[in-house]
């Protein structure tokens, strides 16, 4: 059985661990790698990976990327291009994705019509993971599900100190932080909608797993200002711009709360009250998923790069790496599984992998 050939998309924090695990997998053959970044046009992919050259030329040419001959895309551009995403379709590849879409059946009837056509005409199937959207609000509640009786309600909540996340493209022009709160309600962050939209239809995938079918997703968000310049590993955070955010998308049945998303996002810890502390006990990020019903369930989850007395040091950034993998551990199952959108409950659960 020949190795499967992927094509990857994207060498951000997230996508350089995708492209590293490609690349030293003896299952995959790296294909052809897609890049954003001018600097990056003509390097070779394993020179970009931090390690050897392997002879494939990195590219901006969609065009290029559309022409290869491989069975699937990892696409990890930090916002996605639809178009883009249905040429490769429609070209015949299968393609994974970090980047957003992840249940345009909620409320997005143009973008699930054309990602449907182009599945139809290219044979090949559509999926979106992570490590939240994706594995957290998806596949985690799911599993826990399974010990459940009976559901009243599902929190999911998020606190991620995104200081440490070496991502000025993500952390600045897509979530919106250093700009001002009248700069964002003015447009000025016009990506953060793709954020706003991966959310909610995060919470409509759940349902959807869990066969529950939600009347309605509403979103709040509130703001806390940074009280002084500072810098993160993005750059700078100036004075009375965002340094805090609070996002709330809540699906209802009947009006009352079913599933319920929250994540707090913050570049700098005691901002006001309400508002995440520094904890020497928890990690840079930390997810909890808590399930009430019979009996009443809860996870906290934390990605670390050890949890060992005197582990390695931090080597990679550990949510970054998780977000690589659940893509790079799914294009297996995508390219077994049939035509068409999927979701996390098509797949079946990958296996064993040694360091």
């Amino acid at each position: 059985m020949h190795p499967i050939r992927v094509v990857q998309c994207g060498t951000g924090t997230a996508g350089r661990e995708a492209l590293r695990a490609i690349i030293g997998n003896a299952a995959l053959e790296l294909a052809g790698l897609l890049v954003a970044r001018p600097e990056s046009v003509g390097r070779d992919a394993g020179d970009l990976a931090g390690g050897g050259a392997i002879g494939i030329k990195a590219t901006a040419s969609i065009d290029e990327i559309v022409a290869l001959d491989a069975d699937i895309v990892c696409y990890m551009l930090v916002v996605p291009n639809l178009d883009d995403i249905c040429r490769l379709l429609a070209s015949g590849k299968n393609l994974v994705t970090t980047a957003g879409l992840v249940y345009p059946t909620w409320r997005a009837p143009d973008a699930r019509r054309r990602l449907e056509a182009a599945c139809t005409a290219g044979g090949s199937s559509f999926y979106v993971t992570g490590i939240n959207p994706g594995w957290v609000d998806e596949v985690l509640p799911l599993a826990m599900s399974m010990l459940c009786r009976d559901i009243e309600r599902i929190d999911i909540r998020e606190y991620a100190d995104c200081a440490k996340y070496p991502a000025p493209a993500l952390i600045f022009d897509v979530m919106g932080f250093g700009k001002t709160p009248e700069e964002i309600a003015g447009g000025a962050v016009p990506d953060m909608s793709v954020m706003s939209d991966f959310f909610a239809q995060a919470v409509a995938a759940l349902a959807h797993g869990l066969g529950l079918e939600l009347d309605d997703i509403s979103q709040t968000r509130e703001f806390a200002l940074a009280p002084a310049d500072f810098t993160i590993d993005a750059g700078l955070v100036r004075a009375g711009t965002v340094a805090g955010q609070r996002w709330c998308w809540t699906g209802s049945v009947g009006g009352v709360p079913k599933i319920v998303q929250e994540t707090f996002w913050v570049v700098k810890f005691g901002l006001g009250p309400g508002w995440p502390e520094a904890d020497p006990t928890r990690n840079d990020t930390q997810w909890q998923v808590t399930i009430e019903g019979s009996p009443s369930l809860r996870c906290i989850f934390e990605p670390r790069t050890s949890f060992k007395d005197g582990g390695p040091a931090a080597a990679f950034n550990p949510s970054g790496l998780a977000t690589a993998m659940a893509a790079v551990n799914s294009l297996e199952a995508v390219c077994e599984a049939p035509p068409g959108l999927l979701t996390s409950i098509d797949l079946k659960l990958p296996r064993w992998r040694g360091a």
